[in-house]
């Protein structure tokens, strides 16, 4: 091979790695430009999650960059790679341990959803968990003394100053169990949550509200209220329970939250999609 045709190939084969190295940065630019996806999880004990870490894979028990996760307990609030049984449940109303390193909610089958690209263009989301076991939904007014809002606040506070501007919020809510017991009137817990909702909306600008109905463990006349909130407020959605196992009476297992996630992922998508077009 002459000089000539050595450095006629060289420059060849040079401008190929350069049209691949344009194209890798327009890519990663790409995914760079997209607005952070933040989940935020609340709720009832069933938005802690009682699925049982055991019944989980050895790769959905390791550690997952996938779901950057808050830390709620060393008091820098900031985002790490989830693991189950680690930092996944922490600082969860009425849950202690063992509970709080054997059990695992939402979060399991979102990061296996974000690992499957769920979300394209997101390597990974930010998770933020703001639940609260054995709640009720007047216990999350602003000057309930519970301090279960003004955690809210401050764990979304705490995200809010360590992502870009404008991230997209989606808030998965479960609430409505405990109400159910405790013979609060459905007009009431309606009203009620209507409020609350409008809160977080407020909170958190431009947020998609998914909410968990409870056909699984029954309570109609929740579920046809839930049905009722989603249908008439703005980016308000609701997912059924129906056939979602159980590990007790009024909590999905390690494949019912599985059941439950996967609808709720699905309406998500429908949701980010319809507010992108």
């Amino acid at each position: 091979m002459t000089k000539q045709l050595i450095t006629r190939v060289g420059i060849i084969l040079l401008a190929g790695l350069l049209v691949q190295w344009e194209g890798a940065v327009a890519q990663d630019a790409d995914v760079k430009s997209q607005r952070p996806l933040v989940f935020v999880i609340t709720g009832e004990s069933n938005s802690g999650g009682s699925g049982k870490n055991s019944s989980a894979s050895e790769k959905e028990r390791s550690k997952r960059s996938c779901v950057q996760i808050m830390n709620l307990t060393d008091g820098k609030f900031g985002f790490e790679d989830m693991q189950l049984g680690v930092n996944n449940l922490r600082d969860h109303s009425k849950m202690t341990e063992p509970f709080l390193s054997t059990r695992h909610g939402f979060e399991n089958e979102l990061a296996n959803s974000v690992e499957a690209n769920a979300f394209p263009g997101h390597k990974h989301v930010y998770l933020i968990k703001t639940g609260h076991g054995g709640s009720r939904i007047s216990q999350w007014t602003e000057d309930n003394p519970s301090g279960y809002w003004k955690k809210f606040e401050q764990r979304i506070e705490a995200g809010k100053k360590q992502l870009s501007a404008n991230p997209q919020w989606v808030v998965w809510f479960s609430l409505g169990i405990n109400d159910a017991l405790a013979k609060t009137p459905v007009s009431q817990w309606k009203k009620e949550t209507r409020v609350h909702l409008k809160r977080i909306q407020a909170e958190l600008p431009g947020s998609i509200i998914v909410m968990t109905q409870f056909e699984s463990m029954g309570f109609p006349k929740f579920n046809a209220a839930i049905a009722e909130i989603a249908n008439t407020e703005p980016n308000v959605f609701a997912v059924n329970s129906k056939e979602a196992a159980l590990t007790d009476i009024y909590h999905w297992s390690y494949a019912g939250l599985k059941t439950v996630t996967q609808r709720m992922i699905g309406v998500t998508q429908k949701a980010l999609n319809t507010n992108n077009e």
